[in-house]
């Protein structure tokens, strides 16, 4: 899993792109984007230094999981790539010397806020919850809605960077389907709801997560001296980012290279955030996007039966056409079981069988919740299988035949040769206390990405697991049957499924 490779084709040409100012890698899952964009950084080290400026690089990424995985893989990066030859002269050793770190983690230190003031989301529902109980409109029934659309809609507001309530009255609110959900006299009230959660934060002396940006670009632009500490920046999985925090980011690039290297792929958009290039004033069109069609990871099957999922969104606009690899390999596997205990003594079954064939190394096993992935690793550590958890404050070893478990938003930017995906059931997926309204069509999208992105990990065999067979993910069938193998047991056992009402998933 953890190995060098050789850049070919489009892969290899990103390196040679100019050094100074923006440029998009946008790409198919798995076309490579994240590894070349390694490269970028490699090669920006070895023919950018002089002896007047150090070079120095940062890698943004979204989520700790995908920064620690990029960080196992960068002893394998190597350089010495010539732009009009196969020749491969490297000039430095192996490896890749720069700061690999994700956004709220930077933010966090850069910003200096305190260890224990960010607010949780239940703490900021039940904010939001108190405030509209307390308040009355005889002109909006917006007040009707949940705290979690409020509290989607807060998050939205401030990575906007809303500077009064006119140009939020103003904004257009893409972003939740296909048209606006609120007028401006909804608006009106919402933003009342705004002010009062800051001012409420504001006297316990905390903040929320969307607040780091925000803190961030304050302290940037309130110091006349401040000048930026990096010469390049990469940022990866740019998509899920919002205004405000690329706005951040952007401006910790020396305005001499103002080199910013973009990874992004809109199809794999799992955070309701959104934005555009004009909005935060970065020029990545005509020669300045290479787009990566071709999918090498993924055999075939699992490449189609992703794809297939996809071809059901709507605002596909942004979209990479894929261009199949030539690699060919089995159909993914669907079960559907009666219960939780049925599907996880299939998971050891065909464990089993992966060890037995000397084919368990590179496995995960994912799960939306965080409750339903601890139920996981009891279960296979007390049936033997050694295991890690792929998780944001735990290191792991990608190397070894350990079983990898993890949320399916942690795994995004992360390969398996074998993937496994368990209780893929309405309720579980899409999640339920992500709607905001009867039929959201907004976040069942979300959902849906969330889920072709889990699929698209899976380098050899993929595995979807649902185990409440009365009611299952309409993702499944979504997907045609054709291009799945139906390996359910003829005799499910009937049992009792746990809902999992409680936790959350990230």
């Amino acid at each position: 899993m953890l190995k060098r490779i050789t850049l070919k084709g489009e892969q290899k040409n990103v390196l040679f792109l100019p050094p100074k100012n923006p440029i998009q890698i946008k790409g198919v899952a798995g076309s490579g984007k994240t590894t070349v964009a390694l490269y970028r950084a490699k090669h920006l080290l070895e023919t950018q230094a002089n002896l007047f400026k150090e070079t120095k690089i940062v890698i943004f990424t979204y989520n700790k999981t995908l920064s620690a995985y990029i960080k196992a893989i960068k002893p394998y990066i190597n350089g010495g790539y010539q732009k009009d030859t196969d020749e491969i002269t490297p000039q430095t050793p192996d490896g890749l010397n720069v700061q690999i770190i994700n956004f709220h983690s930077w933010a966090f230190r850069f910003a200096g806020i305190p260890f224990d003031s960010t607010i949780r989301q239940w703490t900021q529902v039940e904010i939001i919850e108190d405030i509209i109980s307390g308040l009355t409109s005889s002109t909006s029934n917006i007040l009707d809605k949940s705290a979690e659309f409020f509290q989607e809609e807060i998050s939205w507001m401030k990575g906007k960077l809303f500077k009064d309530k006119s140009e939020y009255l103003e904004a257009a609110r893409t972003g939740r389907g296909t048209s606006d959900r609120v007028t401006k006299t909804d608006k009106e009230v919402i933003w009342v709801v705004y002010e009062k959660y800051n001012h409420e934060l504001k006297n316990r002396g905390q903040v929320d997560f969307d607040d780091y940006a925000i803190l961030a670009l304050r302290k940037i632009q309130n110091d006349p001296n401040f000048i930026p500490p990096y010469t390049h920046i990469i940022i990866d999985e740019a998509q899920d980012l919002n205004k405000a925090q690329i706005l951040a980011i952007s401006s910790l690039v020396d305005n001499e290279t103002n080199s910013l290297s973009i990874i992004a792929d809109a199809a794999q958009r799992i955070f309701k955030s959104g934005f555009v290039w004009s909005e935060v004033g970065i020029n990545v069109r005509g020669g300045r996007t290479i787009a990566f069609k071709k999918n090498y990871r993924n055999t075939i099957e699992i490449a189609k039966a992703a794809n297939a999922l996809l071809e059901n969104e709507t605002d596909n606009e942004d979209f990479t056409e894929i261009e199949y690899s030539v690699r060919e390999g089995e159909k993914p596997k669907i079960a559907y079981y009666s219960d939780f205990d049925e599907q996880l003594s299939y998971l050891d079954d065909q464990l089993t069988v992966l060890n037995n064939s000397d084919n368990l190394n590179s496995t995960v096993v994912l799960h939306r919740s965080t409750n339903g992935v601890k139920r996981i690793k009891a279960f296979l550590d007390a049936n033997g299988f050694s295991t890690e958890l792929v998780k944001s404050n735990l290191s792991v070893n990608y190397g070894n035949d350990s079983v990898k478990i993890c949320t399916m938003s942690s795994v995004k930017g992360l390969e398996f040769n074998n993937v496994f995906i368990l209780d893929l059931n309405d309720g579980i997926i899409p999640y339920p206390q992500g709607f905001i309204e009867t039929d959201d069509e907004f976040h069942i999208s979300t959902e849906r990405r969330l889920l072709y992105t889990c699929m698209t990990r899976a380098r050899n065999k993929l595995f979807l697991f649902s185990s409440d067979n009365s009611n299952p993910s309409r993702y499944l069938k979504e997907i045609d049957a054709g291009l799945l193998e139906d390996i359910s047991s003829s005799q499910s056992s009937q049992g009792t499924f746990n809902k999992y009402d409680d936790d959350l998933p990230f």
